[in-house]
């Protein structure tokens, strides 16, 4: 009798304060270490998707400053200036065809058209921009300024064009011979791509475009940011160098013998995590 009492006193008792302390202590030690655990795995998602975001603009960056400057000619004076942090190019924009050619006037197609001459301008010639037209007799090409720019109806029409379509009339600074419909035509734009300092306090990757009326160059535009600064330890957010064919690095008075143009792209410190992009450079000159 005295053993079924005493059994039936211990079921009674169920979980004591020191067992149900226990248990919750051990609670709480399996939630901060799954809460540490997924901390660190959102910090290193954050920290991946920052470097993939920094890696991928800065790449892109790159590759846009590298098909502008692809096509320019050092020896026809197409790289202007080559600074630490700055370079000056004269970029093709793209090319079309003399309709008609009279002393210093041209006609060419619009930036819209595409019959009957090969048209490929994503816009419209400005008396900003330089013209390039070839010379088959010459072999050459003869550069030309803009001194102004009208439209003129039908002045490339025939009977495979519509109807009034709409040309542009061009006054070049200067008289131009042995230019006959058809010749190619190269539209030129000079840029300077540069590091520049925004209104935020972000250095970034800029490029302004040339005002011929005022013989200096637009407000730069930001393109890629946030970059390192001009004196960053780590080196300049942005910075570009002319190479000559012996490897040598050129001075502005011999840009006309360079090989390749090397830039360099630089993403700043981040507070948080330090230096988490590499320096990622890529030659956008000429070869």
């Amino acid at each position: 009798m005295v053993r079924l009492m005493r059994s039936l006193s211990y079921a009674r008792r169920g979980v004591t304060l020191i067992e149900l302390l226990v248990a919750l202590m051990l609670l709480l030690i399996v939630i901060a270490i799954g809460a540490i655990a997924a901390r660190r795995t959102l910090s290193i998602q954050a920290r991946a998707a920052m470097l993939d975001s920094r890696a991928s603009a800065i790449s892109d960056g790159l590759l846009t400053l590298a098909r502008h400057a692809s096509g320019s000619d050092p020896r026809s004076n197409d790289i202007r200036s080559v600074r630490d942090t700055a370079i000056d190019i004269v970029h093709t924009i793209g090319a079309t065809s003399v309709c008609r050619a009279i002393a210093d006037t041209v006609f060419i197609s619009a930036a819209n058209d595409s019959l009957p001459w090969t048209t490929v301008l994503p816009r419209a010639v400005t008396a900003d921009d330089r013209l390039r037209f070839w010379n088959d007799r010459q072999r050459r090409w003869i550069e030309r300024g803009v001194s102004a720019v009208a439209t003129a109806s039908g002045a490339c029409g025939d009977s495979a064009s519509f109807p009034g379509r709409a040309s542009q009339r061009l006054i070049l600074s200067d008289t131009i011979n042995e230019i006959r419909p058809g010749s190619l035509v190269r539209v030129l734009q000079r840029e300077r791509w540069s590091l520049v300092r925004g209104g935020d306090g972000a250095w970034a990757l800029s490029m302004s475009t040339w005002d011929a009326a005022r013989s200096a160059f637009n407000t730069p535009q930001p393109l890629i940011a946030p970059l390192a600064a001009p004196s960053a330890a780590g080196g300049a957010g942005f910075s570009v160098r002319a190479i000559s064919a012996t490897g040598a690095v050129l001075a502005d008075s011999a840009l006309a013998n360079t090989r390749s143009s090397i830039a360099t792209l630089r993403a700043p410190r981040h507070a948080r995590y330090g230096v988490v992009a590499e320096s990622v450079q890529i030659n956008v000159g000429a070869h």
